[in-house]
């Protein structure tokens, strides 16, 4: 359905349902369209083609999205988490000279140049007819998280994001009874779909806008929460912290962005009474590709395994004619247009197909296995090192959630792998591994740390990892 016909539709049969609620505010669906209505009035006035919106506040996010929709606006999202000058180099490189911003901020992006848009505090009238849109028209320019090189912006069409809504949301858990918590950035890929997703499906949002604990427990007083979606990292923090009977309510939890520790998976049945989780792969460039149903007593998770949403084809590029893993091209209805014209990257294309450079293959039985990113192929000495080689070594020897980085030490090449937990766990683990790797694809130690360093979008931060001679944490040699 029509992402404005969607709301619409919830704003005229269930007009009291709490649509969104934060820690300090609540707005239901007659309230959500009344506000779009009155703020897209002002977005038709805008000179540009497109608008930007710069939202923390998941009411602001979820008032300016569809009020970009009734206007026909384009909608730049913009990282709360940028310094001032990315923030501005950015918008003007994308055209987004107006901004959608809640009202106390509305000052800061005015001295930056920019004419804000505030989302209004209330609206009343009368709830206008809605036409649909143009599929094929332009929606958003969501800017990955950079955590590669510098953020590339990734145009969607409307189309596209319907067409993502309507395949995957019975398998997500997304319903109109549904209570979804959604705890970490709603500017983010995984937090802005799972908004627009509850809206387009009559469900009820809770969102802090970034990771609070005490932001949590306030919506989960006042709400049942029966569904989760966020990041491993989030989700695990979430069962360490959260109050007894907090999550009685709690049927679904949905992860993507990273691989579920099999430890967490555990908790989840252990700790709540979940009878579903599910974790997805995808990408900001084709939203979702393929999904695997999770369980308790998992022995330590692997590479990612799952079968492809409806409607998503997948083909291969090899590495060698003898190999079965090759670079992943994705077709799909869910696709991207590609990247904005206005930076120097390009989509790789095939056809009707792309790739962001995962490497993967497909299973007999017609899953999907995917291998890590192309591009995080190691060249060590003149020989090349796939780090999912490696973290797979690690996890058939029973220690889940391993990364391996590539690091300069003493003026030579060196690779390091990193966990969290007992380093006790780990003594044994070099004579191991050289039964299932060759020498040199074994790491010269492995450090255990506290916890993750993360970006924030709540994904693990490589580039955060400590290097070598940080005498205070905890080691050990494998070779």
């Amino acid at each position: 359905m029509d992402l404005s016909l969607a709301v619409e539709h919830w704003a005229r049969s269930t007009p009291d349902r709490i649509a969104v609620a934060s820690a300090v505010e609540e707005l239901t669906f007659g309230q959500l369209m009344l506000r779009a209505q009155t703020l897209s009035e002002a977005l038709r006035q805008h000179p540009g083609q497109r608008v930007g919106i710069y939202a923390r506040d998941p009411l602001t996010m979820a008032v300016g999205f569809h009020a970009a929709v009734l206007a026909g606006k384009p909608l730049v999202v913009l990282d709360p988490a940028w310094p001032p000058a990315q923030l501005t180099a950015t918008a003007r490189r994308l055209g987004a000279a107006g901004v959608i911003v809640h009202p106390d901020q509305a000052g800061s992006l005015q001295e930056l140049a920019f004419t804000p848009y505030p989302v209004p505090a209330d609206a009343a009238g009368r709830l206008r007819p809605v036409r649909p849109a143009d599929p094929d028209r332009e929606l958003l320019v969501i800017c990955t998280s950079g955590s590669s090189g510098e953020p590339k912006a990734i145009v969607r069409s409307q189309a596209s994001w319907q067409e993502s809504l309507a395949s995957g949301a019975e398998i997500l858990g997304a319903a109109p009874a549904a209570v979804t918590l959604c705890p970490g950035p709603i500017s983010h890929g995984l937090g802005l779909y799972a908004l627009v997703e509850s809206l387009h499906t009559g469900g009820t949002l809770l969102a802090s806008g970034r990771w609070n604990a005490d932001a949590v427990r306030a919506m989960l007083s006042r709400h049942a929460c029966t569904r989760i979606v966020s990041v491993p990292t989030i989700i695990q923090r979430l069962l360490d912290t959260a109050d007894d009977g907090a999550f009685s309510s709690l049927a679904t939890v949905v992860s993507g962005g990273e691989p579920l520790p099999a430890a967490t998976v555990n908790k989840i049945f252990v700790q709540t009474p979940a009878t579903a989780c599910t974790e997805y792969y995808g990408s900001s460039e084709h939203s979702l590709i393929a999904y695997r149903r999770r369980g308790p007593g998992e022995g330590p998770a692997g590479n990612f395994i799952g079968t492809p949403f409806p409607g998503v084809r997948l083909h291969f590029h090899r590495e060698g004619r003898s190999s079965s893993n090759g670079l992943i091209f994705v077709d799909s209805p869910f696709n991207a247009s590609g990247y904005d014209s206005s930076g120097s990257a390009a989509i790789e294309r095939c056809g009707t197909s792309t790739s962001v450079g995962d490497l993967g293959r497909l299973l007999d039985d017609g899953r999907l296995e995917l291998q890590g990113r192309g591009g995080a192929m190691l060249n060590l000495n003149g020989n090349n090192v796939h780090p999912g080689e490696i973290v797979q070594a690690f996890a058939r020897l029973g220690l889940a959630d391993v990364r391996v980085l590539m690091v300069e030490c003493d003026g030579s090449k060196t690779l390091l792998a990193y966990t969290c937990g007992d380093p006790l766990q780990g003594r044994e683990l070099g004579g191991r591994l050289r039964e299932l790797l060759p020498s040199y694809k074994i790491p010269h130690e492995l450090v255990f740390l506290e916890r993750w360093p993360m970006t924030s979008s709540g994904k693990i931060a490589d580039s955060e990892l400590p290097g070598t001679g940080v005498p205070q944490l905890a080691k050990v040699f494998l070779r």
